[in-house]
């Protein structure tokens, strides 16, 4: 063979393998294209099955802050707090499964902020309390003396995890306790050599800065323990270790996945030690840095409910939801303020250019039209009467506040109200006080 013929083969073989390359970036951009097409649509589902179960939660935690005021015999307020705890626990469902579709698509954003872990944890005993009451088991909790009264962090996300943790012990555990257990780790006396896996990466037990403690938070329960071969798959998203056709405990399968999932978002370590038919012990490990007690102090006076420092405002109230007028109006009437009603962002617009507003509440998701177009054909009234040639009131005119009330929670939606327009953003569900609290914050004038 002549080397033309060689040097022409060879180049017919670059050029098909050239070729073949193209064909595979093809596939792997349309692979990938498919990939981002079904995240978003399930993200999309998702989003949208919490907006629709959101929606009538907010009826029900509204209305139970509203009769929680009211005159009621002991019997009733027993009843009462039975709602508000199977709400609650209702309400952790749905998050964990908006959670895991944040978590996906990498939006779930942490908070860093002074908090007391003694008032996190005694949340979380109340909360699920009259569960473990009702197995007639005990739950409680110790919280190692050495650590300091505030630290900083996600005080959210630490207490999701503990939630999900101590209920799914609740949940396998038929007698005797369980306990949440939160101890210092001292570099000094700690067991590394038995215990190194409890350790964070990337953390020197020998090096640790002196403002920022590792503790060790465990969940300890007797309840029927795990198998070697289940806790291969325990934290697992979906896992189930029962059939769910014939399984005795209820669930998702998803707390202990969103809790392995938030422990390393806060770049701690998460694991489990059990035998079946002794119990459990789930544990995380993470370091938080020592908290500012003032600072606390202020915050915490800084978002206590006053509620009489607020003058009478003329509010819209703009929500095509029976349920959720009923409450709205309610709250916002029992405080001294005039509410009007309007069941979209038409009926709104027409009310908006009759009557002069401080405040408009506005759902986002109503038919005829939505709460962002209203927003933005309100900016564009405001705009084009401030511009108005010869108008006396555009030298001092104020923009009405507008605040998005909706069960649309992403921080994509948060930013396109803004965007639109609005001033604040109120997810549902929430109570009373916090559409109280999100008032005074506006401090209208």
């Amino acid at each position: 063979m002549s080397e033309g013929e060689n040097q022409q083969d060879m180049t017919q073989l670059v050029n098909e393998l050239q070729n073949r390359i193209k064909e595979l970036e093809r596939e792997v951009n349309l692979a990938k294209k498919d990939s981002e097409d079904a995240n978003r649509k399930k993200t999309m589902f998702l989003a949208n099955m919490s907006h629709e179960i959101r929606t009538p939660m907010n009826s029900i935690i509204g209305i139970h802050g509203i009769l929680k005021e009211t005159k009621l015999t002991e019997e009733q307020e027993e009843f009462l707090e039975i709602i508000n705890i199977a709400s609650q626990n209702l309400l952790i469902i749905i998050n964990d499964i908006l959670d895991l579709s944040k978590i996906e698509a990498g939006e779930l954003t942490l908070e860093d902020k002074p908090f007391s872990l003694q008032d996190e944890v005694q949340q979380v005993i109340k909360l699920l309390s009259l569960k473990a009451r009702g197995k007639g088991i005990e739950l409680s909790s110790t919280i190692d003396l050495n650590i300091p009264p505030v630290v900083t962090g996600d005080a959210v996300r630490l207490k999701q995890i503990l939630i999900n943790l101590a209920n799914n012990a609740i949940k396998f555990t038929s007698e005797g306790e369980v306990r949440i257990a939160i101890a210092l780790i001292n570099p000094d006396t700690f067991d590394l050599e038995n215990q190194k896996e409890c350790i964070p990466d990337g953390i020197s037990l020998g090096n640790l800065n002196p403002d920022r403690c590792l503790l060790k938070f465990e969940v300890m329960d007797t309840g029927i323990g795990i198998s070697e071969e289940d806790l291969k798959t325990l934290f697992s998203e979906y896992a189930q270790i029962e059939n769910p056709l014939v399984r005795r405990f209820e669930g998702t399968g998803l707390g202990l996945s969103i809790s392995r999932n938030l422990t390393h978002l806060m770049k701690g370590k998460i694991g489990v030690t059990s035998k079946q038919g002794e119990g459990s012990v789930f544990w995380f490990t993470l370091l938080l840095k020592a908290g500012d007690e003032s600072l606390l102090k202020k915050e915490l006076e800084a978002i206590s409910p006053k509620h009489e420092k607020t003058r009478k405002l003329n509010v819209l109230l703009v929500e095509d939801n029976l349920l959720n007028q009923k409450f709205a109006m309610t709250t916002l009437k029992r405080v001294g303020h005039e509410v009007d009603l309007a069941e979209n962002g038409r009926i709104a617009l027409e009310y908006f250019q009759k009557k002069h507003y401080d405040l408009i509440l506005m759902d986002i998701a109503m038919p005829v039209m939505d709460g962002m177009d209203a927003s933005r054909r309100i900016r564009e009234i405001e705009r084009e009467k401030m511009q108005s040639i010869g108008n006396p009131e555009a030298a001092d005119f104020i923009s009405v506040k507008i605040v998005a009330v909706t069960a649309h929670i992403l921080m994509a939606d948060k930013e396109k109200c803004i965007a639109a327009g609005m001033d604040d953003f109120l997810a549902k569900p929430y109570r009373p006080d916090d559409l109280l609290k999100i008032i005074e914050r506006l401090e209208i004038t």
